[in-house]
């Protein structure tokens, strides 16, 4: 089981690079695109959103750096950033588990907490590994795609970077 855990300080840090790569994407939208741009934000944590996390923590398939990325953050919408991407609310997270946990390809049990534009879910393990859905159904394989949440963070950071600076959708 991986035991880094994530920081909340470095989870913050992480929140307002990503803000400012959505600030440079929205500045210049207008001039790329004939609509408006939706709702790109990084949604921080209320204080009430806590309480709910006694029922996250609860999960046996929640591994503790999930608990603590809500703890900084409620959720991330980016519908515009490449064909779109959202890391769901804690709540939708929570109702998500009352169907189950998912079944990853390892046989273990995973949480599902984002998803892409196209439907495509992403999934953490118990040991902190997130996995990606290869179609949009809960009940689709899913295989590893970063070796925890931290480096799931990173790639997604990274690939709002990229479509900042090139206007096409970095790799998640």
């Amino acid at each position: 089981m991986n035991t880094d855990s994530l920081d909340p300080n470095w989870i913050r840090d992480w929140a307002a690079a990503v803000t400012a790569h959505l600030q440079s994407v929205l500045a210049a939208f207008d001039t790329y695109y004939p609509f408006p741009p939706g709702e790109n934000e990084v949604v921080l944590a209320a204080p009430d959103q806590l309480d709910s996390l006694d029922a996250l923590r609860a999960q046996p398939a929640t591994p503790p750096d999930l608990v603590t990325f809500y703890k900084v953050i409620n959720e991330v919408a980016m519908p515009d950033i490449g064909n779109a991407f959202f890391i769901h609310a804690a709540d939708a997270t929570i109702s998500q588990l009352s169907d189950g946990p998912a079944l990853l390809n390892d046989g273990d049990a995973g949480t599902i907490f984002a998803s892409n534009g196209g439907g495509i879910l992403y999934a953490i393990g118990r040991d902190s590994r997130v996995h990606r859905s290869h179609a949009a159904s809960p009940d689709s394989d899913f295989e590893p795609i970063a070796t925890n949440l931290r480096d799931f963070l990173e790639q997604l950071r990274d690939a709002v970077a990229h479509f900042a600076a090139t206007g096409t959708p970095g790799d998640l």
